[in-house]
């Protein structure tokens, strides 16, 4: 992967952090299969460490070590929370209260519900740092952020520079990312998208217009997601009235460019629609008078069933332990009373 190219980020290439390492030579040889799917999942593995595959998007850890977390969640259901002021309207309880349930958030939306997952594309700084130093969430951070500085706010209302740096904080990993939108390739390429920068312009016709929301969606479909669901997906602004789930004063200017870019989003994801339909990739807008248009309406709870209905059968701890046991002696029985022949 060449950072020199223009559309990918320039600070990148100043980052310490390891490109996906040459195969090494190994004493054994990998085994010898015509079809990867033939292999164990073990052997299948250990394949792709002897000969990482060219392409794939690698995420990296603080220590410097890459990691290819491809599909870790495999076909499995997750909750992309927003932050728009609609997220207040939903009984965010039931996330957390229902097995099976995943949920990725981005930006302060941290502040309205602790999420699994949790990806940004600003500078750190902007976001609340006890987010940052919760061990509980998973957070994906574009590479150059590693040594950004985290801020604090303190009880009278100002801001200070933490001591802490991004690498200073637990269960974070890195990725590289991109700033030239095209369709074809958001899903499959080797970076995180999130959008186009400002001299840009994609083929759906939009000029810059960079975006957490491209950047959470494509690391969900890379870790193994196939169905999403958006709450806090309002996508408009109006000056003067609440446009965050959470108490932040923005700007006339502000407002007039957020509504430009979830217009640009917009345009995206409907090009991205064939792409999502041929890789099984499903995603469905909780918000019914959402200014996001592109994915269907599907009410939050009917959303909370489908994702937990794999994981919500009734709970019988019963005989877990001593299951070998009993079926042992069980068979004993059986084997007994065949060799006992009824009289005549």
């Amino acid at each position: 992967m060449n950072t020199k190219n223009s559309h990918i980020d320039k600070n990148i290439a100043t980052i310490k952090v390891p490109r996906p390492a040459k195969a090494k030579k190994e004493t054994k040889e990998a085994p010898e299969v015509e079809n990867i799917d033939d292999l164990h999942m073990e052997d299948e593995y250990a394949l792709r460490r002897m000969n990482p595959i060219e392409g794939e998007l690698y995420f990296y850890t603080s220590e410097g070590n890459t990691c290819n977390l491809r599909n870790f969640y495999r076909g499995s259901s997750v909750f992309l929370i927003l932050s728009g002021p609609s997220l207040n309207n939903y009984d965010l309880s039931l996330l957390r209260d229902s097995r099976g349930i995943v949920t990725m958030g981005v930006n302060n939306s941290w502040s309205v519900y602790k999420p699994d997952l949790w990806t940004c594309v600003d500078n750190a700084g902007s976001f609340l740092d006890i987010g940052w130093k919760d061990p509980s969430i998973k957070k994906f951070v574009p590479a150059e952020q590693v040594l950004k500085r985290l801020i604090v706010k303190e009880e009278n209302g100002t801001f200070r520079k933490s001591q802490f740096l991004v690498r200073d904080m637990p269960t974070v990993m890195y990725y590289r990312r991109n700033d030239m939108f095209n369709s074809k390739t958001y899903l499959t390429e080797p970076t995180v998208n999130w959008g186009n920068g400002e001299k840009n312009t994609d083929a759906v016709g939009c000029k810059g217009g960079r975006s957490v929301m491209l950047a959470a969606v494509k690391i969900l479909y890379n870790i193994g997601f196939r169905n999403v669901y958006l709450l806090g997906a309002d996508f408009k602004m109006e000056q003067g009235c609440r446009n965050y789930a959470f108490s932040q004063h923005r700007s006339e200017d502000s407002v007039k460019g957020n509504n430009a870019t979830y217009s640009s989003l917009n345009r995206r994801f409907i090009s991205l629609l064939p792409e999502f339909k041929e890789a099984g990739f499903n995603m469905y807008n909780c918000y019914k008078d959402s200014g996001l248009t592109a994915f269907p309406y599907m009410s939050y709870e009917e959303a909370v069933q489908k994702a937990s209905r794999i994981c919500s059968k009734k709970i019988d701890t019963g005989g877990w332990y001593d299951r070998k046991a009993r079926e042992k002696k069980e068979k004993e029985k059986i084997k007994k009373e065949k060799r006992i022949k009824p009289l005549k």
